[in-house]
């Protein structure tokens, strides 16, 4: 069944595009000059961390499988954090949760600290005994883009400009990719100067004075919006009615399943890339290969924030996604340290644009009190992506060898694809189809 009636977003919010300064200037006009900067730098932590710890096991162990893995271990943490944060978001006095994970993160990171060198040396070391405090340590690592994204929904509905919910979106998803490049550039060079533990130390502290100065940031006066996890959905009155509400599920679950494949294909590149380097005894460049893909993804992704009509987001998410299958094939191909970083530049192009499409999506498929939870289950099924293709790509590769593990990505990069296809087979169905 197809509507014909003009197409509007069921969030509720425009879709007329902006670009990437003017929306910055709207944001900053409402939260402060500051706010916008600040939700880059509180976001380092979440990729120093599992990148240090991958770092620091795999190269004192001489193990990739161990590296993917207990670096998996952290973003399966930081998941369940996620999660967490978002289920209290309906509580008046959410901030309190912030305030304890911050207190906790330097213990628990300094513990890791301590028992990481010892451990990855020892051979009779049982997994799970690097794996427990890795956990520990994502489950304490407050994840910040959940938090801006609250922090954002009440500033502007305190100066009722709901309309710049979907701007404040597309900010955050830039953001993330903005994090990913720098945080990798970080941690390659503290890695490579001071050494991979210094990564978690550098970590710890961020995450201290990051989220210190978040909390007492003008912005935390803003009182909490309206935000219900599970809010109350009246029965449908008739049949008709639930045969769409049924299908409307679907459309926002979707959204989801792709974020977690696109987490997966980041993951799983990583985790290749891990044992790519560890072929080449070059452990501790990851960071640095990394932060290329970072960068073409940051580059792509605020490309990808200005919205033009003749591009529907599900295009964009379509075109990306078929990238990321070409990209992920290319990653078969290298054999020394220049070719992995032209393709993993061009794997870059691709996932910024799509994680850009994909949150801009959840607007499109929500009202407008379910937009803040559905992004957070959209970025912890992230994480869980990510945390399945580290391990995945790590073991498979140290099993198997390289091209083994170059699989994975391809793998991971087809799911979000058959997803993308999948949106739009559901959205034509379900809502009109021009946007």
């Amino acid at each position: 069944m197809t509507s014909t009636r003009a197409a509007q977003p069921l969030g509720g919010f425009g879709t007329a595009g902006r670009s990437p300064l003017a929306d910055s200037r709207e944001l900053a006009a409402v939260s402060g000059a500051l706010y916008p900067v600040l939700t880059l730098l509180v976001r380092l932590p979440q990729t120093m961390v599992p990148l240090g710890v991958l770092t620091t096991v795999a190269l004192i162990s001489g193990s990739p499988a161990l590296g993917t893995l207990c670096a998996a271990a952290v973003t399966l943490g930081s998941a369940l954090c996620g999660l967490a944060m978002g289920a209290a978001a309906s509580w008046r006095r959410r901030q309190l949760g912030l305030v304890l994970l911050t207190l906790v993160n330097p213990p628990a990171v300094w513990w890791l600290v301590r028992m990481l060198p010892d451990l990855s040396a020892d051979a009779d070391a049982e997994p799970a005994q690097l794996v427990l405090p890795c956990l520990l340590a994502g489950l304490v690592l407050p994840q910040m883009g959940v938090a801006c994204r609250l922090r954002w929904w009440s500033l502007l509905g305190r100066d009722a400009r709901e309309d710049l919910f979907d701007t404040a979106l597309r900010h955050e998803s830039v953001m993330d990719s903005l994090a990913t490049v720098l945080a990798a550039a970080v941690t390659g060079l503290v890695a490579v100067t001071l050494g991979p533990v210094s990564v978690l130390v550098l970590a710890a502290t961020l995450t201290l004075v990051g989220t210190t100065v978040f909390l007492l940031h003008s912005s935390a006066r803003a009182p909490a919006g309206p935000v219900h996890v599970l809010p109350r959905v009246p029965p449908a009155p008739s049949r008709a009615g639930r045969r769409r509400r049924r299908r409307t599920r679907q459309l926002r679950l979707l959204p989801v399943v792709g974020m977690a494949a696109l987490g997966s294909f980041v993951g799983a590149t990583l985790g290749a890339v891990v044992v790519f380097t560890t072929a080449v005894d070059t452990v501790v460049s990851v960071s640095w290969l990394y932060a290329v893909s970072g960068l073409t993804s940051a580059l792509a992704a605020v490309a990808a924030s200005t919205r033009t009509e003749a591009m529907r987001l599900w295009n964009r998410w379509v075109a990306a996604a078929a990238g990321a299958v070409l990209a992920a094939m290319l990653l078969t191909i290298p054999d020394d340290s220049v070719g992995m970083v032209v393709v993993l530049a061009l794997a870059g192009l691709t996932t910024g644009p799509c994680l850009v499409a994909v949150y801009e999506i959840a607007r499109l498929v929500a009202p407008s009190s379910r937009v803040t939870a559905l992004t957070t289950l959209m970025t912890a099924a992230m994480s869980l992506g990510l945390t399945v293709g580290l391990a995945l790509s790590g073991w498979s590769g140290e099993t198997w060898g390289y091209r083994t593990a170059a699989l994975v990505p391809v793998v991971s990069a087809a799911v979000l694809l058959a997803t993308a296809l999948g949106f739009v087979h559901r959205w034509r169905r379900t809502v009109p189809a021009d946007l």
